[in-house]
């Protein structure tokens, strides 16, 4: 092998070296890896078979441009490019392209290098992301409708209402106002994970005693399901955020009442070592096991295009807070009787874990 090859041989990025008449001259591992096609394979076919790409309006690339055709001689590279490579199994892929040209004395084409690399979770985080900003557009301009809506009612005919009509429009609007400002809080909650910089304000916390304010609470405005907590007395406190606790508690709570409609809720503690654990049971249908891997991840809705999708960042930013804790989150059981979300939190006001992974006495 020469030089030249075991340079290329060791680029993370795929690279394809074309030569006259569009012919493949090598194909390094990685280019290997991406096209399925071997650079013994490759060596002598025309690019177009081993590479080939297709637009965003799904034209074949080579069909409609060719490098060796470019005249201007001060062009020596093209900028990087999004294409859909057809790989050789017959599976899809994008990839990101930019191309290098060699040109002879007369400044003609003689050789072109292309690099490629694999840009398909590039693309599937933009996706979500994009998704994201369609389903918070969506989630704000609802509640703030009914706000706006109720409170122009309210100015403009407060005469022609009850008390207990103006009561009702008053609890929506409230209730409307807070679901905006947990989104605004999420959104908050998600930037500061990403930052490495999830503030926690330690203290003593008595975490009975959050679940069962979190119970109490929620059964109010859900009086038609059973919520209850049920703690041993001997739980000893820990030395925790007791806000973002109850985040976490609210949120596993408000998944259950969402994802299963039906049966009770039970919020749990118990001791272990030098931790406790908390769990959120319900019982409903249990959790598609496709979906358990993913369900703390970023943007990941398991209900995308259905009434409870919502905006995929509330077991993400649960993950966030209990690991900054130095705790773990996890889905304990799932399947036809139920689901059951577990997480720790360490008792002790030692050495905890940062957001941004480091550590802290």
């Amino acid at each position: 092998m020469s030089g030249e090859d075991r340079i290329l041989a060791s680029l993370p990025d795929a690279v394809i070296v074309v030569g006259p008449g569009g012919a493949v001259e090598h194909l390094n591992p990685a280019a290997e890896r991406l096209s399925g096609w071997s650079d013994t394979e490759g060596r002598g076919r025309f690019y177009g078979e081993v590479l080939p790409l297709r637009d965003a309006a799904g034209f074949l690339v080579h069909e409609r441009y060719d490098p060796f055709g470019l005249r201007l001689a001060t062009v020596t590279r093209s900028p990087e490019r999004e294409y859909l490579l057809r790989r050789r199994d017959g599976g899809d892929i994008w990839v990101a392209v930019r191309a290098s040209f060699t040109r002879d004395d007369r400044g003609r084409v003689v050789r072109v290098v292309a690099v490629a690399r694999d840009i398909g979770r590039r693309r599937r985080l933009d996706r979500a992301k994009s998704d994201l900003i369609s389903t918070v557009s969506h989630e704000i301009r609802s509640p703030l409708t009914s706000v706006k809506g109720f409170t122009s009612t309210l100015l403009h005919r407060w005469e022609r209402f009850t008390d207990e009509q103006k009561r009702h429009m008053l609890r929506t609007i409230n209730a409307d106002a807070d679901r905006v400002t947990r989104l605004l809080t999420d959104l908050l909650d998600v930037s500061r994970l990403e930052a490495g910089r999830l503030e926690l304000k330690r203290q003593k916390v008595d975490v009975a005693r959050v679940a069962r304010g979190v119970v109490d609470r929620l059964q109010i405005d859900h009086d038609d399901r059973p919520l209850s907590a049920e703690f041993s007395e001997e739980l000893p406190e820990i030395w925790a955020d007791p806000g973002k606790v109850e985040q976490v508690i609210v949120n596993l709570v408000e998944n259950a009442l969402k994802y299963a409609p039906r049966g009770t809720i039970v919020v749990s503690g118990s001791a272990d070592g030098d931790a406790i654990v908390l769990r959120v049971m319900d019982e409903g249908e249990g959790i598609d096991p496709r979906h358990v891997p993913h369900l703390f991840t970023k943007f990941y809705r398991r209900g995308h295009g259905e009434r409870t999708a919502g905006t995929g960042l509330g077991l993400y930013i649960c993950h966030g807070i209990v690991a900054a804790h130095g705790g773990r989150i996890w889905v304990e059981r799932s399947d036809g009787s139920g689901t059951v979300f577990a997480f720790t939190l360490p008792i002790g006001e030692g050495t905890w874990i940062g957001s941004d992974g480091g550590t802290n006495t």
